[in-house]
């Protein structure tokens, strides 16, 4: 759809501005409404609920709304996401209206959501049936055609006789069922053909919401109504055919919304189908991830149970999605082609549902009372279901663990430093800079050298106290150099003359050297500490980690200073725009510093086992979070649900052997038989063998490695087979989509790189792979989604170990010997419970917890290989960026 055919700020007048409103607050509760009937169709939310759970239902949404919106709009105010359509900020003020409205609604009053939605879905139809009266009066600017077309009345009146069927059988049943849906059908058929456009989009859907919602309201169909007809078997309830009432309705009124808002006519007719098509794509995804959803709904309520997190540990968690999701709402979405308020609520929707989260998070950090999902799973306890209550906590807790805190710190490190390009001779070079350089990297180095003695001969090597002397020095001058370079980079921005923009430009030398010269002292002290053994200490604070959080103070407002300078300094001339590319390289430098200096603040509390307090907030040596299905490392065949940590272990050391073992082979082997070998009899026969090997049935694998890798590797079923046999599954699919991805390189890059004088194997390492590389990593991607669920081979090779009381220790297990192999690890010829072997032994076995142990580890299993999913396709985004770039 062109923009200049749309012309969105000028579909309706000034004048109409409560007529935008209202039918914009209209679609905004089609949405709400949507997404309710979805949830509560797949009982995620329960139709009865009423009292304080429909409140905190409300409230909690209202939370989210609020929040969302109020994080776009704060970042759209700073400039980072241009918002400028009107339908987009119409639409998310009528969803927080909405979102008010039906708190406001819920709170007085003692009734259930089914109600709720009844009443939603009218005053959906009022408002509606209004639009269409005040068009036709002519009190707003629209254009409305005719009719609203054959179409339009065709789908209507089979809308109506289903409709008054399914209302006939109900209420009257017999021959009257047909007189009632021939009725309902004349009556929307005739309403949609005859009057004039604006009449015939807005009365047959509101008579139809209204019906809808007035049949839900008054229980006539609620939730515990049945309906069993003779013809079939089975019948319908009231759980099933309310939520369906309501995603309908909800379609129909944001269809009619969107015309009425659009003034109806071409425009209206193409912004309604687009609102509508939009609405069937997000229910068409949810059929297809019905599998996915299903194993969810099976076993997230065993995989949960117990489940407890510290708000500010998720805010640290969500933090990598967070930057994520900003970076891509200021990148357009789609193509010119789209109409600006399509690509711009593509752009802000992550953002926006993230940005809601983090304020419900935040609240619960305020308000100090924890969010809470109570819920019930079930155990078999002597061959019968018993249900046990539990709950899904958000608490207040103000505690982070170092893994849940060092995770996401060195992802946004990652992020940023790669986003870093290079300040190499920007501005004044210091004096002596590169005598200042040498030294620090000198005293880096005196650094690791001490701690890799230490870690040889111990804290006392020839019986000289090292480690609490020279060890314990180092690490107070390391961390007074590391405080000394952070000062010095905030202080080159904060003093001297000219702008804060000169300034900036200026001392850029001393930016760079300062927090990368900071970032290398604390980190090589955080080494050393745990060697030398020493926890140096300024009265009751650690050191070490003050250091790191004064450093993290000057990080951030390299930041913010210089990301202050960027916005006031123009972009007319060609050396404003140079000095705004410099600034914003220093701005991504001050992040990926500070996410550095928190990462240190981690790695200090590992290393050392010593919790670190600062303005009431801890970093811990175990945190807040616990997931007793996941953390826990073994199954007790009680009535007490245990975990499955050794299965969860197991299954990633599998993919990972697997990937080590048939990736470099498989790439290897394309590379040859594409670049190298001669294309004929050969390559075709290879090429069948690889198609025919990838088609073999998994078992055969599985035979295989039991009755020829097992007698040569042990004799016993161990975890090196395991890889292995996955590694040989893996490795034809790898093989054939990196050949189709090196083909796929046009024979230009070649013919370019060969006219420079580059020889063949610089050609294909350096032009050929990284053009093929996002093909590869696709690949890499499909065959890790099949070998990380196989169960059939494992059984044959690693066997269905069900009660695993310890995780296996594969990096923990290497030994070196002087004698060959030189280097040996046992822990690779022992078996290790898998999730695929574990979801097949818990419900073989029939003990405690099965069936609902069984499809909770599916459930994680399906969490683990889409975690794998999701490293494979940021690697292939990453590569296909860079490659875009260069």
């Amino acid at each position: 759809m062109s923009e200049g055919y749309a012309r969105e700020n000028a579909l309706v007048s000034e004048e109409s501005n409560y007529y935008d409103r209202a039918l914009d607050t209209t679609i905004a509760l089609a949405v709400v409404g949507f997404l309710l009937g979805m949830v509560t169709f797949v009982d995620v939310v329960s139709l009865d609920s009423s009292g304080s759970a429909l409140n905190g239902l409300t409230l909690a949404m209202l939370g989210l709304g609020v929040g969302g919106i109020g994080v776009v709009g704060a970042f759209s105010a700073l400039g980072i996401v241009p918002v400028t359509s009107r339908r987009v900020r119409g639409v998310g003020l009528g969803l927080v209206i909405a979102l008010v409205v039906l708190a406001l609604v819920a709170f007085p009053m003692n009734i259930s959501l089914a109600t709720v939605l009844g009443l939603v879905l009218i005053v959906q139809g009022v408002v509606i049936g209004a639009s269409g009266v005040v068009s036709r009066l002519e009190l707003v600017e629209t254009e409305p055609a005719s009719s609203a077309g054959l179409l339009a009345g065709a789908a209507f009146g089979v809308v109506g006789v289903v409709i008054g069927a399914a209302l006939g059988a109900t209420l009257f049943g017999g021959v009257l069922t047909y007189a009632v849906a021939l009725a309902g059908g004349a009556l929307l058929f005739g309403l949609t053909v005859l009057p004039r456009e604006d009449i015939a989009s807005t009365m047959p859907a509101a008579l139809l919401l209204v019906t809808l919602g007035a049949t839900i309201a008054t229980a006539a169909i609620g939730v515990g109504w049945q309906w069993d007809p003779e013809a079939i078997d089975g019948g319908f309830t009231g759980g099933v055919v309310i939520p369906l009432f309501v995603l309908f309705g909800s379609m129909v009124a944001a269809w009619a919304a969107a015309k009425s808002r659009a003034g109806f006519g071409a425009r209206g007719r193409q912004f309604g189908a687009f609102l509508l098509i939009n609405l069937n794509a997000l229910l068409m995804v949810v059929v297809m991830v019905a599998i996915v959803a299903f194993v969810t709904f099976q076993g997230v309520t065993y995989a949960f149970h117990g489940f407890q997190i510290g708000a500010l540990s998720a805010l640290v968690i969500l933090a990598p999605l967070f930057i994520g999701t900003l970076n891509w709402a200021r990148s357009p979405a789609g193509t010119d082609r789209w109409h600006s308020a399509a690509r711009q609520f593509t752009r802000v929707l992550p953002l926006a549902a993230l940005g809601g989260v983090a304020a419900l998070l935040v609240s619960v950090i305020v308000r100090g009372s924890a969010f809470e999902i109570p819920f019930i799973y079930e155990i078999q306890e002597n061959r019968e279901l018993v249900p046990l209550e539990t709950s899904l906590r958000i608490v207040p807790d103000v505690t982070v663990g170092t893994l849940v805190l060092a995770i996401p710190a060195a992802v946004v490190f990652v992020y940023f430093f790669n986003k870093y390009g290079s300040l190499s001779q920007v501005g004044t070079e210091l004096p002596r800079q590169r005598t200042i350089q040498r030294a620090v990297g000198l005293a880096m180095g005196l650094s690791v050298l001490l701690m890799l003695l230490l870690f040889v001969f111990g804290q006392t090597p020839f019986g000289l106290p090292l480690g609490d002397t020279l060890g314990l020095a180092v690490v107070y001058l390391g961390a007074l150099a590391a405080a000394t370079l952070g000062v010095a980079a905030i202080g080159g921005l904060l003093g001297g003359e000219g702008d804060l923009a000169a300034r900036a430009h200026d001392r850029a030398q001393v930016i760079k050297v300062g927090l990368f010269g900071a970032l290398g002292f604390l980190t090589t002290v955080v080494l050393l500490q745990p060697v030398a053994g020493v926890i140096p200490s300024v009265g009751p604070a650690n050191l070490v980690p003050m250091v790191a959080l004064l450093a993290v103070a000057a990080a951030l407002g390299v930041a913010v200073l210089t990301a202050l300078a960027r916005r006031s300094t123009p972009a007319t001339e060609p050396d404003d725009r140079l000095r705004r590319r410099i600034l914003r390289e220093e701005t991504t430098l001050g992040l990926a510093a500070a996410a550095g200096f928190v990462t240190i603040v981690a790695g200090h509390v590992a290393a050392t086992g010593s919790d670190f307090t600062v303005v009431g907030v801890t970093v811990g040596y175990t945190g807040t979070l616990d997931w007793p299905m996941v953390m826990s490392p073994y199954i007790p065949l009680g009535a007490e649900p245990g975990g499955i940590l050794p299965a969860v272990i197991g299954t990633v050391w599998l993919v990972v052997g697997a990937s080590l073992f048939a990736v470099p082979l498989g790439v290897g082997a394309a590379v040859f038989l594409t670049e190298y070998a001669e294309q004929g009899t050969f390559t075709s026969i290879v090429e069948v063998a690889t198609n025919a090997l990838w088609s073999t049935p998994s078992v055969v694998f599985g035979l295989f490695g039991a009755a020829f890798l097992i007698p040569r590797l042990g004799g016993n079923e161990g975890l090196l087979v395991a890889m292995l046999v996955l590694g040989f599954m893996l490795l034809p699919l790898v093989l054939i989509t990196s050949r189709e991805a090196i083909k796929a390189v046009p024979d230009e890059y070649r013919d370019a790189s060969a006219a420079l004088g580059v020889n063949q194997w610089e050609t294909v390492r350096s032009v050929v792979l990284p053009a093929s590389l996002p093909g590869v990593i696709t690949g890499v991607i499909l065959g890790v989604g099949r070998i990380a669920g196989e169960t059939a081979p494992l059984i044959l090779v690693l066997g269905s170990t069900l009660n695993e009381t310890q995780a296996i220790d594969v990096l923990g297990g290497f030994q070196f010997t002087s004698s060959p192999p030189f280097i040996y690890n046992d822990a690779l010829l022992e078996a290790t419970a898998a999730l695929p072997t574990q979801v097949w032994a818990v419900i073989a076995a029939g003990v405690s917890g099965s069936p609902s142990m069984g499809w909770a580890s599916a459930f994680v299993l399906l969490m683990v290989v889409l975690g794998f999913y999701a490293i494979g396709i940021l690697s292939r985004t990453y590569f296909r960026r860079k490659l875009d770039y260069e």
